[in-house]
């Protein structure tokens, strides 16, 4: 099994989701692994660059499989940080580390960059990198104020292009808030879409293995 984690922008618990995912799969016994096509941002260590999203991981786990295709600089987009530093991303490499690297796993969870619109290459969205691989999708969205017109239009863009969608997590859920927009989100969610929502995540205090296993065992197992 394979699946790409977008979001519906960036800064709204994408690594997050994708951390715990690949943890409470590791947990629940199933060989897992994360894959990076593309990872801007990257930062300094002595070996070199690190995909910060997947040194995320291997804080928790020295055993969910972990690969990056290009490591490049800078808050910007991935085809941004390629261009100021000279690189050409080979679209085929990806699929080829893709496909490589998911074969021995039970499940693969391939995290995107941004958004499903972010500019991947010069002549590539990460829409197009997620056609391009042929899986489906997970959104991960966050209950705010304007975020249902980001999921929205995220779901629509993903359906008109024939990019197939698994389900929708939404992360960041207060435990108690009279915010109105909070409060009706998954509700109002549904009635503009058929895509169903497969996680609702509360926020986090701490990060533990407890944590992991309440919040992320029934999305698992309805992957």
């Amino acid at each position: 099994m394979e699946y790409f984690i977008t979001g519906i922008d960036t800064d709204i618990g994408k690594t997050f989701v994708t951390k715990s995912l690949a943890l409470c799969s590791e947990f629940l016994g199933f060989k897992t692994g994360v894959f990076k096509p593309l990872q801007s941002g990257a930062i300094h260590s002595v070996n070199g660059l690190l995909a910060p999203d997947l040194e995320e991981i291997k804080k928790y786990s020295k055993t969910v499989k972990t690969k990056c295709s290009y490591l490049l600089e800078g808050e910007v987009s991935p085809a941004l940080a390629a261009r100021l530093a000279g690189v050409k991303i080979d679209i085929k490499k990806i699929k080829s580390d893709f496909i490589e690297f998911s074969k021995d796993n039970d499940i693969t969870f391939v995290e995107g960059a941004g958004g499903i619109l972010a500019p991947a290459t010069d002549d590539m969205l990460c829409a197009d990198l997620i056609k391009y691989l042929n899986i489906p999708v997970i959104i991960v969205t966050v209950p705010f104020l304007g975020r249902l017109n980001h999921t929205l239009l995220t779901v629509h863009y993903a359906k008109t292009n024939n990019i197939p969608l698994k389900g929708i997590i939404v992360n960041r859920m207060p435990a108690k808030t009279d915010n109105l927009a909070t409060n009706n989100f998954i509700k109002e969610l549904n009635m503009y879409t058929d895509i169903p929502v497969i996680g609702r995540i509360c926020e986090v205090n701490s990060y533990e293995k407890k944590f992991i296993i309440q919040n992320f065992s029934e999305i698992i197992k309805q992957l």
